[in-house]
């Protein structure tokens, strides 16, 4: 731990590089999805206002993550019943597949537009300090919107469900 007086030498020290040097962290940290931690870090959020909640594109992809019984080609078929073409999503249905599921190349990816999740292990990569995946995605302005799929009180990816949830999207409008 540094003392006050090496507090103040290293404040001084980065006051005279940092503005030479502001855009290029402020670049590098809104690539890397970093930009809403460094400014909550600063206390600084409100800087952005309503602007660092991104938008996605109304024809961007849907995934579904999460451990089911039913096969990619029947929920894509179901997607079909609703004008969706099988492109648009990108399926991770194996419950230990899910647990390397790559979530933070959603972040602020435009072209991801809904996830739809369903059971999968607490310990994925990208979880942070939150009790699930999920839980991370949901709270965070930098990632698509979020849709649990579930039966009853627990997540689970049925036909059904699958259905309902494309009907209340198509609904909204939103996809």
């Amino acid at each position: 731990m540094l003392s006050i007086e090496e507090l103040l030498e290293l404040e001084d020290a980065i006051m005279e590089v940092l503005p030479d040097k502001m855009l290029q962290i402020l670049s590098r940290v809104n690539r890397t999805g970093e930009l809403d931690d460094l400014l909550k870090l600063l206390e600084l959020s409100d800087l952005l206002g309503g602007a660092n909640k991104f938008d996605t594109y109304k024809d961007g992809k849907i995934v579904v993550v999460g451990g089911t019984e039913v096969k990619e080609e029947v929920l894509a078929s179901i997607g079909k019943e609703f004008g969706i073409d099988k492109k648009r999503f990108e399926f991770c249905l194996d419950y230990n597949d899910a647990k390397k599921y790559d979530f933070r190349k959603m972040q602020y990816a435009p072209q991801y537009r809904v996830v739809l999740v369903g059971p999968m292990p607490h310990s994925v990569p990208g979880k942070a300090d939150s009790g699930s995946i999920i839980a991370e995605i949901e709270k965070s302005d930098a990632y698509p919107r979020v849709e649990r799929l579930m039966c009853g009180q627990e997540l689970k990816i049925s036909k059904s469900n699958f259905r309902e949830m494309l009907q209340k999207l198509t609904d909204e409008d939103y996809i």
